[in-house]
């Protein structure tokens, strides 16, 4: 993202995962969250652009570490309207960039019995014309008397502006033998899509096996509207619109040659259409309003490290397939890297590092694309795309790039960082006795053993390390960035989720 004009706005109150003026809505009525809201009778908003062209530091959210807190499981940032996220094992977070007092915590799980063992990154989209966040789970439930543990993947949805859970969905997808992440039958994630124009979302999963049990692959599809669940066996999921999945399945190694795409009817699970590629390996790599994509190869002559490989893209209504493939090819043994951003409108964006790839959703073709030996241009690192614009990291600098024709969008020149101005008073940081109960948060295996939450809003931009860095999601409102602690007490702190307003 382009590190643009400094903030000249007074700084949004940086606050913790406690903190509140009043509580409401917690307790069993709304699933054990946290909320706290603002007593202003009109709802605070922030300028919006769309998209966002030009991008300024305004706040820091704390991330807290706590003991026992799994190695993978590292924050995840997204932004669902004027409301920044925070997600991890121990459940998703919210801030509402506009109004320090409206923040909330919604715990992932429900009882002590239940284990976390991954979580989605946070997923935007409208229900019933509001901004809601998707977040998915995978569970180990030991809590069943008598019965086995189950493996369970959990989908919530959550209305971000009254931090209100408006849907859940638990599905059961194993049975599970033994502890730790390891054991027969645990589940963990895959890869995941979603529709944002409905909240609809597919979530590919995995229960783990062992030399004498084989490994189950499945997606699990949800609508908000139903709060229904099908899961398809055998697939990991790439794109969804309008009910409709597209999906990957295939034995996945260097010796297979099953790589097949399938459409699948999410609502009733049935496959309507199989397109046997015969790939070693067909990885979903981004979804959108009309195609899926993915990433596909196999070898030529495996000793001499010889492949074919290109980006497959399928169209959701009519199943036609297709092909682009690479100018510079990934080198050595293995599948290619290929990460890739949907735009929410007609451009999807793909990289591997050598190379920047753009393609046209309306035909699946590749619109342009330039590389490592392009002349005059190197490859940016891609951090998300946004309604015609495509935000990413050059050696320097944040950077914009045109969705459409991959062209350099100009920006404002940066005046410097957030001033001192910019910082909240000690008046505006809530008090200690506003800090939720513990009652309010997941139990004391997955979140900080205390309520002295790091970073409760007395430590402003403290948190900011002062260099700008590229977004991974975006709103018209602005987009989030996940930071490394440092500073002033950072070691109480897993991470920092770093704002950065629209401001053109």
């Amino acid at each position: 993202m382009v590190a643009t004009t400094a903030v000249t706005a007074a700084l949004i109150l940086v606050a913790g995962c406690g903190g509140s003026d009043k509580k409401s809505d917690s307790g069993s009525d709304n699933g054990g969250q946290s909320t706290t809201t603002s007593a202003t009778p009109s709802t605070p908003t922030v300028p919006s652009f769309d998209p966002p062209k030009a991008l300024s530091v305004a706040a820091a959210f704390p991330s807290a570490d706590y003991q026992g807190r799994s190695a993978l499981d590292e924050a995840q940032m997204g932004i669902a309207g004027q409301v920044a996220l925070i997600g991890g094992y121990a459940g998703l977070n919210g801030h509402d960039v506009a109004n320090a007092n409206n923040q909330w915590m919604i715990p992932s799980k429900s009882a002590d019995t239940t284990t976390v063992n991954g979580a989605s990154a946070p997923m935007a989209a409208k229900v019933d014309g509001k901004d809601v966040a998707i977040v998915a789970y995978a569970e180990t439930d030991k809590g069943n008397g008598t019965q086995k543990p189950k493996g369970l993947v959990v989908i919530q949805w959550i209305d971000v502006m009254s931090g209100k859970k408006i849907a859940e969905v638990s599905t059961p997808v194993s049975t599970v033998q033994g502890e730790g992440d390891n054991a027969i039958g645990s589940p963990s994630l895959r890869d995941t899509a979603y529709d944002p124009e409905t909240g609809q979302v597919a979530v590919g999963a995995v229960a783990a096996g062992n030399v004498t049990v084989k490994r189950i692959d499945l997606t699990v599809y949800a609508d908000p509207k139903t709060q229904k669940a099908t899961i398809v066996p055998g697939m990991n999921p790439a794109g969804l619109h309008n009910g409709v999945i597209a999906g990957a399945k295939g034995g996945q190694a260097d010796s297979a040659t099953d790589g097949t795409m399938l459409l699948v009817d999410g609502a009733s699970g049935k496959v309507t259409k199989q397109i046997p590629l015969k790939l070693a390996y067909l990885n979903p790599i981004a979804g959108a309003a009309k195609h899926a994509y993915f990433y596909g190869m196999k070898y030529i002559d495996y000793g001499q490290g010889t492949k074919t490989e290109a980006i497959y893209a399928i169209d959701l209504s009519t199943g036609a397939v297709v092909q682009t493939a690479p100018v510079i090819p990934p080198e050595g043994i293995g599948a290619g890297d290929y990460r890739c951003f949907a735009d929410q409108a007609t451009s999807v964006v793909c990289t591997d590092g050598q190379e920047v790839i753009g393609l046209d959703d309306t035909t699946g073709k590749k619109a342009w694309g330039f590389n490592s030996k392009s002349g005059g241009r190197i490859v940016p690192n891609l951090t998300a795309a946004f309604h015609g614009v495509v935000y990413a990291k050059a050696e320097a600098q944040p950077v914009l790039l045109d969705a459409k024709t991959g062209a350099d969008l100009p920006s404002p020149t940066p005046s410097g960082g957030p001033s001192s101005s910019d910082t909240p008073s000690s008046g505006d940081t809530p008090s200690s006795g506003d800090t939720p109960s513990s009652g309010d948060t997941p139990s004391e295996s997955d979140s900080p053993s205390d309520n002295s939450t790091p970073g409760n809003g007395d430590l402003g931009l403290n948190l900011y390390n002062g260099k700008q860095e590229s977004p991974v999601a975006v709103s018209p409102f602005g987009g989030v960035y996940r930071q490394l602690p440092t500073g002033y007490d950072s070691t109480d702190l897993e991470s920092v989720c770093i704002f950065v307003k629209a401001t053109a």
